[in-house]
């Protein structure tokens, strides 16, 4: 694996704004974009049960398995796993891009995964929301209506992903502080561009 060239990791939680605060970085500073989701179509088509477990248990639940009849615990851990065997396609995607530095933005850098791979020219920040905030934002997106009304109890549905997501996020502060790892909490209180500037304030780029 080579990973030689010089990345910021942008993790997280979802609807934190990581995608386009990370957007805004590659555009500013000139610097390739990496977005985990957008390989994880292309990465599903790879995967074994027997080599990822976690992506294939939920490749093929359904909408009310993934988000109503699981309790909460169980849910994120599924989620959890998926993300660490998820990080395996993303490292041997990096390992063969070109040279250059690069933003990889996504879920699925779970800090305990990234801490190890740092190097002095990397630089890493976690973004996460508050809960409030988190459904706020999650209520806006569309999409997301499908997903609920696939299953028996939107409504329950959707207090469920809430409830994980925000335990995820959660995990993933602490699991950042305990590393002594930069966290960008999100509550709305900042505007986009005040959260960008305090983004490149953690990146060291504030000067640049």
């Amino acid at each position: 694996m080579n990973l030689n060239s010089p990345i910021y990791w942008i993790g997280g939680s979802a609807c934190a704004g990581k995608s386009t605060l990370a957007g805004c970085l590659a555009e500013k500073y000139s610097l390739a974009l990496y977005a985990c989701d957008e390989h994880y179509e292309d990465h599903l088509r790879r995967i074994t049960e027997e080599a990822q477990p976690a992506m294939y248990r939920v490749s093929r639940m359904t909408m009310n398995e993934a988000f109503y009849t699981r309790d909460i615990t169980e849910q994120l851990q599924t989620y959890t796993g998926c993300f660490r065997e998820d990080f395996r396609f993303v490292l041997s995607d990096l390992g063969v891009r070109g040279e250059g530095p690069v933003v990889v933005e996504g879920n699925q850098l779970l800090p305990e995964l990234v801490a190890p791979l740092l190097k002095q020219t990397d630089k890493a920040i976690w973004i996460v929301p508050s809960e409030s905030f988190q459904r706020e934002q999650y209520s806006k997106r569309e999409w997301i209506q499908g997903i609920l009304q696939a299953t028996e109890d939107p409504e329950a549905a959707f207090d469920n992903w809430m409830k994980r997501d925000a335990r995820f996020a959660e995990q993933v502060k602490i699991e950042a502080e305990a590393r002594k790892l930069k966290v960008l909490e999100v509550d709305g209180r900042r505007s986009l561009e005040q959260n960008f500037a305090e983004l490149e304030r953690c990146l060291g780029l504030h000067n640049s």
